[in-house]
């Protein structure tokens, strides 16, 4: 038996394949051509979406159509990674069971929203219109593009660590909540504001991405909606 020459043997040392798991969920390089084009979208329909969300703070936007418009990023930008090499997996856009570690940071991220909003808030009724319509439509609409959209975009340009992607994409999703800056909000008041949903998106991108499955932050971000909106900001 002839032994395999040197040459050989480097060239069947690179043909090892590479193993793609969900755990880190990106096809695209994020020196790929397709994946930064997609990237540019994704920030962008970001700061479109954070625009829309500020002009339903000042009133310039019904309930309705914002609810109804705030689908679109998400929707939108998930075609746009799905086209640039991702799959439903790659945006947690598939069905997993929900594990304890994630229910145990789920139910974090509930006792503390509430418990962060609900004392400087007053009751003013129930409404089912809220309950039925605009909370499902603003939680779900929220977690698809910000969990299934946002963060495996910026999970993908941080090379897969984990850590920087939580934080940057968390950081985002509070600055989306700065409209009251621009009803007269005083500045400390409106850093409150952004800080619930920086330390919220914490956690739903955690379980998200420990789970690998966006199904259970949006049941819970809806259930946070069915509640909130029955209050109103006291005073």
């Amino acid at each position: 038996m002839t032994p395999a020459r040197p040459d050989e043997r480097s060239d069947a040392s690179r043909q090892v394949p590479l193993k793609r798991t969900m755990a880190d969920p990106v096809f695209a390089s994020k020196s790929s051509g397709r994946f930064n084009a997609a990237a540019v979208i994704v920030f962008l329909l970001w700061a479109g979406y954070t625009v829309l969300q500020t002009l339903g703070v000042v009133g310039r936007v019904s309930e309705g159509w914002s609810a109804a418009l705030g689908f679109l990023p998400g929707i939108v930008g998930v075609a746009v990674l799905l086209s640039a090499g991702m799959t439903r997996e790659d945006c947690y856009l598939v069905y997993k069971p929900l594990s304890m570690r994630g229910f145990a940071v789920l139910a974090a991220v509930f006792i503390f929203s509430l418990s962060a909003v609900l004392p400087v808030m007053v009751w003013k009724g129930w409404s089912w219109k809220a309950a039925l319509i605009l909370a499902p439509a603003s939680g779900i609409a929220q977690e698809l593009f910000f969990r299934s959209t946002l963060l495996p975009s910026v999970r993908n340009i941080f090379s897969q660590q984990r850590g920087w992607a939580l934080i940057i994409h968390s950081v985002l999703f509070g600055l989306w909540h700065i409209g009251p800056l621009f009803v007269g909000a005083p500045v400390w008041a409106v850093l409150a504001v952004m800080a619930v949903p920086f330390l919220a998106g914490i956690g739903w991108g955690w379980q998200v991405m420990h789970d690998r499955t966006v199904i259970w932050a949006m049941i819970q971000h809806s259930l946070i909606w069915v509640i909130g909106l029955q209050f109103a900001v006291a005073g």
